[in-house]
């Protein structure tokens, strides 16, 4: 469960990224940019995931290359043109390209080097690519002698099974009795819950913006509230929303826990306004 610390930390930036955006970007969105820790945490836990389940994939690409060579004869039968004989050696070089590119995605993200997430992405895709390319050779596959039928249809079953767990890393959420994504279905669970109590924080200062708004007025004693950066300005809210409508919250905490949100976006100047502000606000509207 996250921490209201966490909680109160999430909304500030999602009050701001909503002021901010220059664009129609939906909360969701708008959600990615601000759990981008969150989401690099998941990212790693899915390499790591994916990098255990493609053990053994580099040699099944020899093995596939051995079995189409005792097939030359029947590819060429079924289709004189070439074109089947070229894309079985197309497969052959993807699924080995696929595996080497799988490895060193490993490699990578244990090096923390620049680019590895959008790697990531792209391990999925070429992963949907050379599936793609199995299923249509399939067609030719029956047109083998029975033995290299066999042969050749079991490497294919070896290589669906490792495309299948790439789709799993891919789309968890679709798999939640999967006990290997355990740590991946917890990590998610983890960011959704924090997004959701962010939202409701952000549901009621939202709700209640014009009573705030008068209350910072009042207290800010002739202070110009437009000189406010959009963050200060946020954290004001939640903190006077906190001490005059969130009973669960101790005024001493609402007030201590904005100082220092403010001390932790915008600085030590910011963080003793805050103070001295919503100590006014405490003393004429506290709730407790």
């Amino acid at each position: 469960m996250p921490t209201r610390h966490q909680v109160r930390e999430a909304a500030i930036q999602l009050f701001y990224a909503r002021a901010s955006s220059q664009t129609a970007e939906s909360d969701d969105e708008l959600w990615e940019l601000i759990t981008d820790r969150g989401g690099l945490t998941f990212d790693r836990a899915r390499v790591k995931v994916l990098g255990h389940w493609q053990n053994g994939r580099a040699a099944v690409a020899p093995k596939l290359l051995k079995a189409l060579a005792a097939c030359t004869a029947a590819i060429s039968a079924a289709d004189p043109t070439g074109k089947a004989a070229r894309l079985f050696q197309e497969l052959v070089d993807a699924e080995a390209s696929l595996a080497e590119f799988m490895g060193n995605l490993v490699l990578l993200t244990k090096a923390d080097t620049g680019g590895w997430r959008e790697d990531l992405n792209r391990a999925f895709e070429r992963s949907s690519e050379v599936n793609k390319l199995r299923d249509d050779l399939r067609v030719h596959i029956v047109t083998f002698p029975p033995l290299q039928e066999q042969a050749v249809t079991k490497i294919f079953e070896k290589l669906d099974a490792f495309d299948k767990r790439v789709e799993m890393t891919r789309n968890p959420a679709k798999y939640p009795d999967q006990r290997e994504l355990a740590h991946l279905h917890k990590t998610r669970a983890q960011m959704l819950e924090l997004r959701n109590e962010a939202e409701k924080v952000t549901a009621g200062v939202s709700s209640n913006l014009k009573i705030l708004n008068d209350i910072i007025e009042a207290a800010a004693e002739n202070y110009d509230l437009n000189r406010l950066s959009r963050v200060d300005l946020s954290i004001l809210r939640l903190g006077v929303w906190e001490i005059t409508q969130a009973p669960d919250v101790p005024t001493a905490v609402a007030i201590n826990e904005a100082i220092n949100l403010a001390r932790s976006f915008s600085g030590e100047e910011a963080a003793c306004f805050v103070n001295g502000l919503l100590d006014r606000v405490a003393k004429d509207h506290a709730l407790s």
